[in-house]
């Protein structure tokens, strides 16, 4: 592993968690001081949507910016929103505007992105092709993924311990850490000098809208197997992010939830540690098991029998859990494969934008199809008597129902994009 990249992923790492672990406690604090669910679910959307709307802007142009010095700006940035909350809670305290709040969620956000797109189209360049390429990949992508995991425990539990103050205490350090690992790394000179200008990814006479990028992507036979898995992948995770705790709490109490994060940590760091053992070559084969497996441990959760097989149930939580990291990691090393270094800045931003709308899509779309078309459907008196003892009617088996549904969508969905990949032609 190269000694620059080893630096600079320490400091995303740390940096990433930070952020979302910050965003997330922001979020519960916000909740706290007039209890209204629209004002946690406002830091979601706003962060959300601040990050897509700043993906055309670094897709059309970081090829041509300086490397280093985008990730310094971008720390700076990050970090000067946060001593901007902190002096304004000095100053009014917990009285914050909530529309002066969310503009500097939203502008942290926007620095967040442009972080990740840079340090992640950066891996090509700061490490060579083979199985150190291979390890750092999935080192990106199942650390992203752990964040996701562990963000919300954390901000949860610094906004109940310590409030805004100790939300914006992590985040400030988290930036400062960053911003440190950026400019004390030894950077290659490959590194520091733009990848290119964003005019030499573009087809056509005429610059193209990002929108209209995005849309070709999905028709390019290399690359749209790659955006659908992403899509599918990003929909179902943030899918299980609300529907797997929802679950416990309604159907098994909360005893059960502190168990199950734990089983599932563990199965996270075994997915990891096998890929980072293995290193595999041919990423597809890896892929296309995980996506299987996955599918059908969702689709078996769907099932109140093995609700009620507990050991089975852990070992499906297990399973699950060491998935996540492979598939994210094959994935990674896909897109690393099939697009050159000089293009990836443009092609990551519209592969970011698809994942990103997935993962939202997932959060709200799934909850609504809870509580708007399952919870009511249970109660229904048609069914035939086989159907529900099979699904369950517990308060709990909506959810688990919703669950087994985005376990066939990436089941069906995802073994046939992978064998798209599969048939796609190998890149120039």
């Amino acid at each position: 592993m190269k000694r620059p990249f080893s630096v600079l992923w320490l400091g995303q790492l740390v940096s990433n968690l930070g952020t979302q672990a910050s965003l997330y406690g922001m979020g519960l604090w916000l909740f706290q001081q007039q209890w209204r669910v629209v004002d946690f679910a406002a830091v979601a959307v706003v962060v959300q949507v601040a990050r897509l709307a700043i993906l055309p802007l670094l897709g059309q142009r970081l090829a041509g910016w300086p490397r280093r010095r985008t990730m310094l700006v971008a720390n700076a940035i990050g970090g000067g929103v946060t001593v901007g909350l902190a002096l304004l809670l000095l100053q009014v305290g917990s009285q914050v505007p909530v529309a002066i709040l969310l503009t500097l969620l939203a502008i942290s956000a926007a620095a967040e992105a442009a972080l990740v797109l840079c340090f992640s189209s950066l891996i090509s360049t700061l490490v060579p092709e083979g199985p150190a390429q291979i390890r750092a990949a999935g080192l990106f992508a199942s650390s992203d993924g752990l964040v996701l995991s562990l963000a919300p425990f954390l901000g949860a539990w610094l906004a109940a311990e310590a409030g805004l103050p100790g939300v914006l205490w992590l985040d400030g350090c988290s930036f400062l850490w960053a911003f440190l690992c950026v400019a004390l790394a030894p950077w290659p000179a490959a590194a520091l000098a733009p990848a290119g200008t964003g005019g030499l990814a573009l087809a056509g006479p005429e610059p193209v809208s990002f929108r209209r990028q995005v849309v070709q992507l999905l028709r390019e036979p290399t690359l749209a197997p790659l955006g659908w898995i992403g899509m599918v992948l990003a929909f179902v995770y943030a899918g299980c992010e609300v529907l797997f705790p929802a679950w416990l709490l309604a159907g098994m109490g909360p005893g059960r939830l502190g168990m199950a994060l734990l089983v599932g940590g563990l199965g996270y760091g075994l997915g990891m540690g096998l890929w980072l053992w293995r290193r595999p070559v041919r990423p597809l084969p890896w892929l296309r098991a995980a996506v299987l497996v996955q599918g059908w441990v969702l689709i078996g959760a769907g099932l109140v029998v093995f609700e009620r097989w507990q050991p089975i149930w852990w070992l499906g939580i297990l399973v699950f859990s060491a998935g996540i990291p492979i598939s994210l990691a094959a994935l990674q090393c896909f897109w690393q494969q099939q697009v050159n270094a000089l293009d990836q800045p443009r092609r990551f931003a519209q592969r970011l934008s698809l994942e990103w709308c997935a993962r939202l899509l997932g959060f709200v779309g799934l909850a609504a199809l809870v509580d708007g078309v399952l919870r009511p459907a249970v109660s229904w008196p048609l069914w035939p008597r086989w159907l529900l003892d099979g699904l369950g009617v517990g308060p709990g088996r909506p959810m688990a129902m919703a669950l087994g549904l985005a376990g066939w969508l990436l089941l069906l969905t995802g073994l046939r994009q992978a064998a798209a990949l599969a048939r796609a032609p190998s890149p120039a």
